[in-house]
């Protein structure tokens, strides 16, 4: 695929991570900045703005350090190669939607699930649309990314889309399940998280795409403090 080995290394498994560590996020300031006008090699694919929900953003936005290590990641890539964004500042009229979507969606493949058991899927996979300012959801902050790779214009297969709600979407899934035929599959998955990681970015575990720096997903794997807290743009 034209890598270093080392993008080729095998996910670790998710860490054992402390919330109750985190203090609330010390906003720096750091201006939101659209990541597109850095690198001809990031993309916007506005994945929300497409299904029509409300909230949607048209333009990516982002943080600058975040911006700026995305681009330092996409001149990593070699030609033909791009990083196509799904999603970044998540506005709460989206959050909203979001919720409300994947909410009826549960419900619907898991007839026999429990309002709990509802929740705690809802909870793995998306943020509740509450404004909260000590622990502000990853996309109000404007320190997380949702993104792929892509190749001569067509994003690689990751073994499930984008926004998939089974265990299948877990960034090291396979690593520890690989069916025959997906190895294609588990290497994008891997020149993804080497890539994102080696420019200072973590991933959530649970989801593949998901990519943060400076928030408190970031900080919790770093054992800094975060610097990006709740986005104003984000009550527009």
């Amino acid at each position: 695929m034209g890598f270093p080995r080392d993008f080729l290394a095998p996910i670790p498994p998710a860490p054992a991570e402390n919330w109750d560590r985190v203090p609330p996020p010390a906003e720096n300031g750091d201006p939101l900045v659209d990541p597109t006008t850095l690198s001809l090699r990031i993309t916007y694919g506005a994945a929300y703005l497409c299904q029509g929900l409300p909230g949607a953003l048209g333009q990516c936005l982002v943080r600058r350090g975040l911006a700026l290590r995305l681009a330092q990641a996409a001149e990593k890539l070699p030609e033909g190669w791009s990083l196509l964004i799904f999603d970044g500042l998540r506005t709460m009229r989206l959050q909203q939607a979001l919720y409300d979507q994947f909410r009826e969606v549960v419900i619907r493949e898991r007839l026999q699930a429990s309002p709990a058991e509802i929740e705690m899927v809802l909870d793995t996979f998306v943020a509740k649309p509450v404004k909260r300012r000590n622990r502000p959801a990853p996309h109000t902050t404007g320190g997380a990314v949702d993104l792929t790779l892509s190749k001569n214009g067509t994003a690689l297969d990751m073994g499930t889309g984008f926004d998939d709600l089974t265990a299948m979407a877990h960034t090291d899934w396979l690593e520890r399940s690989c069916p025959p035929g997906q190895e294609d599959c588990r290497d994008a998955r891997r020149i993804l998280y080497n890539l994102m990681t080696s420019v200072g970015l973590v991933n959530y575990p649970c989801e593949w795409w998901h990519y943060a720096y400076g928030e408190r997903q970031w900080a919790v794997r770093t054992g800094k403090s975060p610097f990006y807290g709740y986005c104003k743009e984000c009550d527009e």
